[in-house]
């Protein structure tokens, strides 16, 4: 397998500020999972890899017929961190160049925004291309092999914050003009979510605009 940027979708959490799997909530008519991750199927990457809590074996099943890689975490007690490392040294062994990171509980992601990272990549070769929203950074995240190694070193929960800031003097950005993409970590942003969800499902079948999205979140 030679397959060179992949998006890389982290779904391991525990939700712990909701008190249930939040990514077992629906979205329209399927989980946030399955949502998102349909979503990271349609941009122009490689392959998707999408790294599961072990201890929430549902989440498997959910996306089991799609065609994606699914990486059991096993100890996803370690934090974001830990799902990351996971995913990236499968990145490392299949010669991966390049990994664009997602979150699974931001179902609002937009696949052309990834599409648009990705072509920044291509065009500078730059280490870090992040998408930034009115001014406030966000995902996706794509992160060059020659960093791969930094991302391996990184604990806790804070994901890849550290190696993005390493890199700021050389990252690219991608302007978008849209808000930044709402991370879901209570019933009230599910909420919002679920109610702006309906919203662009109605104006699609008008032909009218969807809403504004709303909130914040940096890697």
């Amino acid at each position: 397998m030679n397959r060179k940027i992949w998006v890389l979708l982290l779904a391991a959490g525990y939700s712990r500020r909701m008190g249930t799997c939040k990514l077992l909530l629906p979205i329209g008519e399927e989980t946030m999972l399955r949502h998102t991750v349909k979503k990271a199927l349609l941009t122009r990457t490689d392959g998707v890899v999408v790294v599961v809590n072990a201890e929430i074996p549902e989440l498997a099943n959910q996306i089991g017929d799609l065609p994606v890689v699914i990486l059991t975490n096993q100890t996803s007690n370690g934090g974001m961190s830990s799902s990351l490392r996971f995913g990236i040294e499968y990145l490392l062994e299949n010669s991966a160049e390049a990994a664009v990171v997602l979150l699974a509980d931001q179902p609002e992601i937009d696949p052309s925004v990834v599409n648009r990272t990705v072509v920044r990549y291509q065009q500078t070769g730059a280490p870090v291309v992040q998408a930034v929203y009115r001014g406030t950074p966000g995902h996706p995240v794509l992160f060059d092999r020659t960093v791969f190694r930094e991302l391996q070193a990184i604990t806790g929960d804070q994901g890849g914050r550290e190696v993005v800031r390493k890199y700021l003097a050389a990252r690219e950005t991608v302007d978008e003009t849209t808000a930044v993409p709402e991370d879901i970590d209570t019933f009230e942003d599910y909420q919002r979510v679920v109610e702006r969800s309906k919203g662009t499902s109605r104006a699609k079948a008008s032909g009218m605009p969807g809403r504004a999205i709303k909130g914040g979140y940096w890697i």
